[in-house]
């Protein structure tokens, strides 16, 4: 099977396979889709000494991250490499953007990157670090090797490659409803990502309505929910822009600490008391909430046992042949001083 017997087989030109073999742009998704296919179903690899290389053993553990700001996937990542470090592989990280599926480098969403590099490279295995395991469709039953999503899991768990080790989001989100609401307050805003690029965002807004809902309340989601990116300067213009479509809320739930930092400084720039004036609660439980001013109330997730559970996880898949497991790792709540006991509760 050669480059042209694929173009051939698709009806297209030489060029075009060479471009969805090599990652390059200008392809259509239909049509990179019916090559991927073709390539997959003679198992084609793209090297001069392919047949060496299908023979090779890899020793390449590739590590996707999907977030160019999360500080809680660099701190598993910084775990993770250091713990590779002593193993005999090596590693390979590719970032992804969170937001908008634009990546740096040359791939879109993190199971088509995934592919591609499985096609190409055929490394040991895949660890993924965020993401939405809704692109973990058929597409990801071609891929042969062992992987794991670190911090979200699959939407669905037939995958016998796929493990995934993470934290109950939505008990966790949900948790804070009831704990706000338990101080008082009622008029809450909700400082988010998108639903349709981060599953972490959709299970944390539901848990958090789950919450609402079981106190009674309702939450109007067009003046209450706005979308940002996971960073300071994302929780600073949504908070500006939340208090401008909600005047009276009292409380904000900030899906991660880094939106919950930049939401506090926003405020008071422009003259609100935290928590004062406005609560503020945030998710995470980085190191960096407990050291700003105010603490920040909110969800610790552990970076360490994520990355360790998650790790040894994906290493007994690869040399012990372990089927997939799912694990939830406890979340723990973290009370700093950024929410206050309003009156009426």
């Amino acid at each position: 099977m050669t480059i042209k017997d694929i173009a051939k087989e698709c009806g297209c030109a030489v060029g075009t396979v060479s471009r969805v073999l090599n990652n390059q742009p200008y392809v259509s998704e239909s049509m990179r889709s019916k090559v991927l296919e073709v390539v997959a179903k003679y198992d084609f690899v793209l090297n001069k000494n392919a047949r060496d290389l299908k023979s090779r053993v890899s020793k390449t553990i590739v590590i996707i991250v999907k977030g160019t700001n999360n500080m809680l996937f660099y701190n598993i990542l910084e775990v993770i490499q250091k713990r590779i470090e002593k193993l005999p592989y090596n590693t390979s990280v590719v970032i992804l953007d969170e937001y908008d599926n634009r990546i740096v480098g040359e791939y879109s969403n993190e199971a088509q990157c995934a592919l591609n590099i499985y096609y190409e490279k055929k490394p040991l295995g895949f660890i993924f670090l965020g993401g939405n395991p809704e692109r973990f469709n058929d597409d990801f039953q071609k891929i042969k090797v062992p992987c794991i999503l670190i911090t979200t899991k699959p939407k669905k768990e037939g995958f016998e490659n796929l493990s995934s080790v993470s934290t109950d989001e939505f008990q966790a989100s949900l948790y804070v409803a009831r704990y706000l609401v338990k101080k008082g307050h009622s008029k809450i805003g909700l400082i988010g990502g998108d639903f349709e690029s981060s599953e972490t965002s959709k299970n944390r807004y539901n848990g958090f309505i789950e919450g609402l809902e079981l106190a009674g309340l309702d939450f109007d989601f067009e003046n209450s929910y706005v979308t940002t990116r996971y960073s300071f300067e994302g929780g600073a213009a949504a908070a500006e822009e939340l208090i401008a479509k909600y005047p009276g809320l009292t409380a904000i739930f900030c899906m991660s600490d880094v939106m919950a930092i930049g939401a506090c400084c926003r405020l008071k720039q422009l003259g609100y008391s935290v928590p004062g004036d406005i609560s503020i609660i945030g998710f995470d439980g980085l190191p960096i909430a407990d050291f700003y001013c105010p603490r920040i109330t909110t969800i610790k997730q552990s970076s360490e046992d994520l990355a360790i559970q998650g790790l040894k996880t994906f290493i007994d898949c690869v040399e012990k042949k372990s089927s997939a497991v799912h694990k939830i790792i406890p979340f723990e709540f973290i009370e700093g001083e950024s929410v206050k006991a309003i009156a009426g509760k």
